[in-house]
């Protein structure tokens, strides 16, 4: 590649400040992503840190410097040279937990990279960052970079270093004597890797342990892996690889003077998991591995270390931004750090696979890179049903909240105290309220695409009595349907009581019936989630999915009819039947009545109607018709016949018709026509033979007559003249059913029932 090629391509990576973490820019593979991180805040709700890593770049954004020069300036950062000017040296009173200024791997990885393209007076200037740290030549308190071209410099022991070995661990630490505190962080370093770090990783889970160095000139005087505690150095760590091969290498790591506790111990497992790496003969260029290499080496923090406050840091960093890729590793994700990449956090990943599968099956997962040219491809080859059976399990896992978190559950909480929770999708990034808020419907549209192998979070929450119908239509069923790896899971919980978990991955329209006690929700959680790998990056759905809600009662309603009778024969007088009216969705105690067919995807599709249950009834007859008047008072109440009375009655509504199959939403409109809302009431009872008196010239009008209360109510059967529910979700309305001489008129009002 020519030099102004390459500096092109360094420039890039700086100017999008992706300074890409252990294994730079080269092999950051990220995706065609249209959404953006939310800026992430520290536990205490300030910014992140603006690093010298994030510094530099913008300098090179603005034109200030050249690719060249902000190569070298992020070496001279790393290195903690006096030569980087003032403006891009950390602020001496930052506070805090120790950062990484730089990202001390990515910038090795970008100076073997660009080494060949560099101008001979740089490499010249860089040639003596290319040594170990405790090299004679050189310059003291500083490290070296092991570029891939670079002339080795002389391996002489300056005596100012010494160093001790471990007891069971083939590691050897290097401290300055002249620096009383290295030497005690030296011990630190050494009990760790002798209690902890090679016991968990290598001699328990069996990792391959790190290349031996004794090919080299400069090894450090035997085979162990060699760590380097540095004072001034820009970064908590990193680590060497000393051979020019980009695949496989022996290595050393430099960590950075002063760590102490949990930041050391996260340090160490971290870069001790990078030098494994390099242990493994991988079939592609091991920076072409991306963001596994991060993701790993945090793994093997949190299987030494669990718990460690620095790690659960890191995780903030996925969870900011869980809706892009696992392969991406933009910056701005990260609480601590301006342009700490989201890869760290990508652990959780790695963390979810051994803790369900065992520890094991991570190792062999790094030993799949041997034979699989990606880490996704690694685990598609090692995985039971791949990324189609771990992909939802690992969504729903990583929401870290209850339902999922509830004891005794393998949750990421539970596991080591992580209270991180995921961002919500960048559509809807506050919880949603679902409430209709006096109108009649609403809609809530989602986005119609996720990425492959990430994760989307929807929640909204409910609490007006009037907000009564639920349906979410679920577009990626088709996708599903097809073969692709996408998933579509809820978490919903009804008022006072338990989380329900349901998988809709296999549905397409979800329904909900808010006045029903088991469905009337107060919380949902939708989770979209892809599997899919390739070069397509994004799943589409056709259409996007959607929320709708609506004020159309679905238990059941209650309420009065009248139906006032007129003939035009009668000289005086009508005939009133009042009632007053139950209808429920169970009449005889059965399930409420929805529509669930798993084979076309329909769960809870509300059916047509609530159907009669009760009515208590009064029939008052007085008219007067060829001089003989009639009357008749009579009162009662009929159960339906389905209770074993003699009372019958429906209620058809259109709630959501296009939710139904086409059969029955054909007949449903064949009733109601298509109006949203639209509805028919009919209700009778089968009394015949109440008798009335009759006053009148006799013998002509006898003294009784038969009558029937017959119809309660009954809407206008027209289907294009249906009435519609009202906006307070009542059924409510009058129609004259003949005209003039005679009248039939219905009056109805009846409104929605909550079951109590």
């Amino acid at each position: 590649m020519g030099r102004n090629r390459m500096l092109e391509r360094i420039a890039v990576l700086l100017v999008v400040a992706a300074l890409a973490a252990c294994g730079g820019g080269s092999g950051s593979g990220s995706d065609d992503e249209q959404d953006v991180a939310p800026a992430p805040t520290a536990a205490d709700g300030s910014a992140p840190r603006t690093t010298v890593d994030a510094a530099i770049a913008a300098a090179r954004a603005a034109g200030e410097i050249d690719a060249e020069t902000a190569l070298t300036y992020r070496v001279f950062a790393l290195a903690g040279d006096a030569r980087l000017p003032e403006r891009f040296r950390p602020a001496a009173d930052a506070a805090g937990e120790p950062i990484d200024e730089v990202d001390g791997n990515a910038v090795i990885a970008d100076l073997r990279l660009a080494w060949d393209g560099l101008s001979a007076s740089t490499r010249q200037l860089l040639a003596p960052f290319t040594g170990r740290p405790s090299a004679a030549t050189g310059w003291a308190d500083t490290t070296r970079v092991q570029a891939a071209a670079a002339t080795r410099p002389t391996c002489a022991a300056n005596a100012t270093w010494a160093s001790l070995a471990g007891a069971s661990a083939r590691v050897r630490v290097w401290y300055d004597k002249s620096r009383a505190g290295d030497l005690t962080q030296a011990q630190a370093i050494v009990a760790a890797f002798d209690n902890t770090i090679w016991p968990t990783l290598v001699t328990s889970l069996g990792f391959k342990a790190p290349l031996s160095d004794l090919a080299l000139a400069c090894d450090g005087g035997d085979n162990r892996l060699d760590v380097y505690v540095v004072a001034g150095f820009g970064s908590l760590g990193a680590t060497y690889p000393e051979s020019a091969s980009p695949r496989q290498s022996s290595s050393f790591i430099v960590v950075r003077s002063g760590l102490t506790g949990g930041v050391l111990q996260y340090t160490l497992a971290h870069q001790f998991m990078h030098a494994v790496m390099w242990s493994y003969l991988m079939a592609a260029d091991q920076l072409s591995y991306g963001w596994m290499r991060n993701a790993l080496a945090n793994w093997a923090v949190e299987a030494s270390f669990p718990g460690n406050p620095t790690l659960l840091a890191d995780a903030s960093c996925h969870m900011n931004s869980n809706f892009l890729s696992i392969t991406s590793r933009a910056a701005g994700s990260c609480p601590t750090s301006t342009t700490r990449t989201r890869d760290y956090g990508a652990y959780l990943l790695y963390q979810y696979i051994g803790r369900t599968a065992g520890n094991t099956t991570v190792r062999n997962l790094l030993a799949a890179t041997t034979t699989q040219t990606s880490a996704l491809a690694a685990i598609e080859a090692v995985l039971p049903g791949g990324r189609r059976a771990l992909w939802p399990k690992y969504a729903k896992t990583l929401w870290n909240q209850v339902p999922v978190t509830n004891p005794g559950r393998p949750a990421f909480r539970n596991w080591d105290g992580l209270t991180a929770v995921p961002v919500l999708a960048p559509d809807h990034p506050t919880t949603l309220n679902a409430n209709l808020g006096g109108v009649s419907e609403a809609s809530t549209a989602l986005a119609g695409s996720v990425a492959n192998v990430s994760t989307r979070y929807y929640r909204f929450s409910f609490s007006d009595v009037a907000t009564r119908s639920l349906m979410f239509r679920n577009t990626f069923y088709p996708l599903y349907k097809a073969g692709k790896a996408v998933s579509v899971q809820a978490l919903w919980r009804p008022v006072g009581g338990a989380w329900v978990e349901e998988n809709w991955t296999a549905k397409e329209w979800i329904g909900f019936c808010r006045d029903a006690k088991s469905q009337r929700l107060a919380e949902l959680v939708v989770i979209v989630a892809s599997g899919e790998i390739g070069s397509v990056t994004q799943v589409v759905a056709a259409t996007a999915p959607t929320f709708k809600r609506n004020n159309i009662g679905c238990w059941g309603f209650s309420g009065s009819a009248k139906r006032t009778d007129v003939n035009g024969s009668w000289s005086s007088g009508k005939i009133d039947v009042t009632a007053t009216l139950l209808f429920d969705y169970k009449p005889n105690g059965l399930a409420s009545l929805q529509y669930n067919d798993a084979a076309t995807g329909r769960l809870r599709v509300p059916i047509a109607a609530p159907l009669f249950r009760r009515a208590a009834w009064t029939l008052n007859e007085a008219y007067s018709e060829s001089g003989c008047s009639y009357q008749l008072v009579a009162s009662g109440t009929d159960m339906s016949i389905v209770l074993g009375g003699l009372g019958f009655g429906s209620i058809v509504i259109n709630n959501f018709a296009e939710s139904l199959p086409a059969s029955l939403r054909q007949q449903q409109v064949g009733v109601v026509g298509s109006k949203r809302g639209a509805y028919s009431i009919n209700a009778g009872t089968q009394r015949f033979g109440l008798l009335g008196s009759v006053t009148g010239p006799q013998p002509d009008c006898g003294t009784q007559y038969s009558s029937a209360p017959a119809m309660f109510t009954l809407t206008n059967s027209e289907p294009a003249l249906a009435p519609v529910i009202a906006l307070d979700g009542r059924l409510k309305g009058s129609w004259v059913a003949s005209s003039s001489p005679d009248s039939v008129i219905f009056t109805w009002d009846l409104a929605p029932q909550r079951e109590p």
